[in-house]
């Protein structure tokens, strides 16, 4: 998986390198799942593991980011299927309105089921290509878009009344 500009997963140093700068997206996606921060952390540690154990595994350059998020979400998931709590963020009060709108559509992306808040959040939050969201989420690309408008009409929906 080596190009220009493209680190070298196999080392220590190029695996960081290429890592690095998808911890965010893991997080956020890894959030989607569990509804914790901290619980979310603890995937993403367990993901970045797996990740550098299953290093060579990784086909080429392109597909290391949504290879890396699948492993996310599958340890997200897996953290959810041993039992572990999923807690609701703590409302925030006190924020201006423009703020207050992005915390509330937040939440409802949030509250949106699985299937559909995930392809939401990797599109608009992390600005993920639908081909990229297929391969992570293991979806074929006709599927993404059908979550993604599925998903925007449900938004819609719950936030129909937002200003009124």
């Amino acid at each position: 998986m080596q190009g220009p500009n493209i680190p070298d997963i196999t080392t220590r140093e190029g695996f960081a390198a290429a890592a690095a700068p998808l911890e965010r997206l893991l997080l956020t996606v890894s959030y989607g799942v569990l509804r914790s921060w901290d619980l979310a952390a603890d995937a993403v540690q367990s993901a970045l593991l797996k990740g550098w154990r299953c290093r060579h595994s990784v086909k080429d350059a392109q597909s290391f980011k949504p290879w890396l998020v699948k492993i996310a979400v599958n340890e997200s998931k897996n953290l959810l299927r041993r039992g572990f709590t999923v807690e609701l963020p703590e409302t925030l009060a006190d924020k201006p309105a423009d703020r207050e709108l992005q915390l509330d559509v937040r939440q409802a992306v949030y509250d949106l089921p699985e299937k559909y808040r995930l392809p939401v959040m990797l599109f608009y939050f992390e600005d993920m290509a639908v081909a990229d969201i297929a391969k992570a989420l293991d979806l074929k690309e006709g599927t993404v878009i059908s979550h993604l408008h599925r998903g925007r009409a449900k938004l819609r929906e719950e936030l129909k009344d937002y200003g009124k």
